[in-house]
């Protein structure tokens, strides 16, 4: 999937998707969440009580993964449509919080970035690049990953955990049938 193509699906599949959201989207891409995953008990905690907490959005039709990256094999896997699908959370948390770490650096999040403007300079994506190249300035100042724009967040109540290599076999067989609640 190409640059292009992966920012014009997220802005399609996500009302209200703003720079703020474009942001979080490469930088996760790059970067994973390694941040998140520093302190296991408190990450599997976390993903627990968001999991039972979970409240059914029928009208969004999630995607249960969602690339996160024009060509690693990085995705979001949205908890709601993973919870619907029987994913079992005694499986899902471990693989999730074991999970290699990605290796992102700074200077491979500016690269894309660089791209992202050039695409909003020659009106490839619906963004400013003004607003695109002051985002990125905010991003580097404060050295950790954006937030969801509030927008995003009331549209879309965002629950889901990335996958920094969905390609790995743990993850298939976490996907396939057999690890489900109702095999």
């Amino acid at each position: 999937m190409d640059l292009e193509r992966l920012i014009r699906e997220h802005v399609r599949n996500h009302p209200g998707f703003a720079v703020e959201d474009l942001a979080k989207l490469l930088y996760q891409g790059v970067m994973g969440m390694g941040h998140l995953l520093e302190d296991r008990a408190r990450f599997l905690e976390a993903l627990r009580r968001e999991w039972h907490g979970l409240a059914p959005l029928p009208s969004l039709g999630e995607a249960l993964l969602e690339p996160i990256h024009p060509t690693d094999p990085v995705v979001r896997l949205n908890l709601r449509p993973a919870q619907a699908a029987g994913l079992r959370l005694d499986a899902l948390g471990p693989l999730l919080a074991d999970q290699p770490r990605r290796n992102g650096s700074w200077a491979q999040f500016k690269t894309l970035w660089e791209a992202t403007v050039t695409l909003a300079r020659e009106g490839r994506i619906p963004f400013p690049p003004d607003e695109l190249v002051d985002r990125a300035k905010v991003i580097e100042a404060s050295g950790h990953a954006p937030g969801h724009s509030p927008r995003y967040r009331e549209l879309n109540r965002p629950a889901y955990r990335l996958i920094h290599d969905v390609t790995r076999p743990e993850v298939q067989r976490l996907l396939s049938a057999e690890e489900r609640e109702d095999s």
